[in-house]
């Protein structure tokens, strides 16, 4: 009884949703509270779903609560700090688990979702995420440890727990409207949307995430909230050396963002990113903003996950202010024999046309196209609209599917933001998958509830 109370006390006061703009940490606060001079953060999320399809295939229950503590030191000496975050991960007491549920299949019509909770039946799960040193000047910084690094191939979609790296970071801001980064990544620790990437989302074509959980190349049980060397995170036959990132952004020109990046998986791939997004203004308030972005990947060294020949563009156009806005977005991916599509072992997504349930851009031979917007109804009350076709791909799907019809998906959300502390979200997602058919039915009708109170 002292469970529910409490999950209900936590559903009640706060959370954040997966994919679409929900923040992975603690934003800065302008008043935080102070321990030794130091700054105090965090956040209280909470996560419930209401309803969907009973076909076992989509999750129809869950209801998950994660709670954040972050605290980062004054500075020792100019411009360096150390910083930890602590992460507690669990079930509210409200998920129907059934009565024989193993961690993944579908019993008494209960499907479970998975992907809120970082241990198979939502045991409460407590992580130090971050840990890190950090130095800042006008010229150069540096972080090295447990950290949450954003870049284009390492900013990770989160419903709870976030994903979290081990890697040491140098960069420079030396030259004007140029910034430039050097970074190596040792060690993943996934959090708790990992195995719905690889299964849920990915539908094990390995193309959204969490690759640890390949049969036949090391993988099998999915590890979350534990450090693990970055080889053996893609689910590779042994450790590797990390990953090695460079990275260059280009700010020089007014409106103009440019960004190139490398990143050297030893002994698995080379990824190679680069995108670009202009703004112009079109009339007193209202911009629009033209993006294009490119993507690829080849197998290198030892070649542990195999061959891999991919290779993606996407071009968007945007047009709005903060009271509306609409955009066009579309993605093409190739046609290679080997692959099968892009080779994702920690997560990344970038495509301009991913959704909430969907990723299908990553997968061989896809022409994807998305349609979408907000309104602001009222201040602090918005609304977001989203409808992806990705067609059908030529990657089979959980080892033997082929595509049977077009994969889509439609998404709605209304955000209403009482207070500054607080965010309510609610979203109905309405997908079809391409291996959907009259025999196994893989179609989803999925409506979340989200809220989060930041201190």
């Amino acid at each position: 009884m002292k469970k529910i109370i409490l999950s209900t006390v936590a559903l009640m006061s706060a959370v954040s949703i997966q994919a679409i703009e929900t923040p992975t940490e603690p934003p800065v606060v302008k008043h935080p509270m102070t321990l030794s001079g130091g700054e105090v953060s965090g956040q209280i999320k909470a996560m419930h779903i209401i309803t969907d399809k009973d076909n076992n295939w989509t999750p129809n229950t869950g209801s998950g609560y994660l709670g954040t503590l972050k605290y980062v030191t004054p500075e020792v000496v100019t411009g360096l700090k150390a910083g930890a975050a602590f992460y507690i991960n669990g079930d509210t007491g409200l998920t129907d688990w059934g009565e024989t549920y193993t961690g993944g299949a579908a019993t008494d019509g209960v499907k479970p979702a998975q992907g809120m909770f970082t241990s198979v039946e939502g045991e409460e799960n407590a992580h130090l995420g971050q840990a890190y040193i950090e130095y800042n000047d006008k010229n150069v910084y540096a972080k090295a440890g447990r950290m949450i690094h954003h870049t284009p191939l390492t900013k990770i979609q989160a419903s709870l727990m976030p994903n979290f790296y081990e890697a040491y970071v140098l960069g420079t801001k030396a030259l004007p409207g140029l910034d430039l980064s050097l970074t190596h990544f040792n060690k993943i620790s996934y959090g708790s949307r990992a195995a719905t990437d690889a299964t849920l989302i990915g539908e094990k074509t390995w193309t959204a995430g969490a690759s640890q959980l390949m049969v036949g190349q090391g993988g099998g049980t999915l590890e979350q909230a534990k450090f693990v060397n970055m080889g053996h995170g893609a689910g590779v036959s042994e450790n590797t050396s990390g990953m090695t990132t460079v990275g260059a952004t280009y700010t020089g020109i007014k409106a103009l963002t440019i960004n190139l990046w490398d990143y050297y998986a030893h002994d698995i791939a080379n990824n190679l990113y680069a995108d670009i997004d202009y703004k112009m203004p079109v009339m007193k308030g209202t911009k629009l903003s033209l993006s294009a972005q490119y993507l690829s990947q080849m197998e290198i060294g030892d070649e542990l996950a195999g061959e891999l020949n991919y290779s993606m563009y996407g071009a968007k156009a945007k047009i709005g202010n903060k009271k509306w806005s609409a955009y066009l977005a579309y993605n093409q991916s190739n046609d290679k024999d080997t692959g099968g599509g892009f080779f994702n072992a920690w997560g990344a997504d970038p495509a301009y046309t991913s959704s909430i349930f969907s990723r299908n851009a990553y997968r061989q031979d896809v022409g994807a196209y998305k349609i979408g917007g907000h309104y602001t109804i009222m201040k602090g009350l918005k609304f977001k609209a989203g409808y992806a076709n990705y067609g059908q791909s030529k990657t089979t799907g959980w080892g033997t599917l082929t595509a049977n019809e077009d994969a889509t998906e439609f998404d709605m959300m209304l955000i209403y933001k009482p207070a500054k502390a607080w965010t309510f979200k609610i979203f109905n997602a309405i997908r079809t998958s391409e291996y959907n058919s009259d025999t196994a039915e893989k179609e989803m009708n999925h409506v979340r509830l989200v809220a989060w109170y930041d201190f």
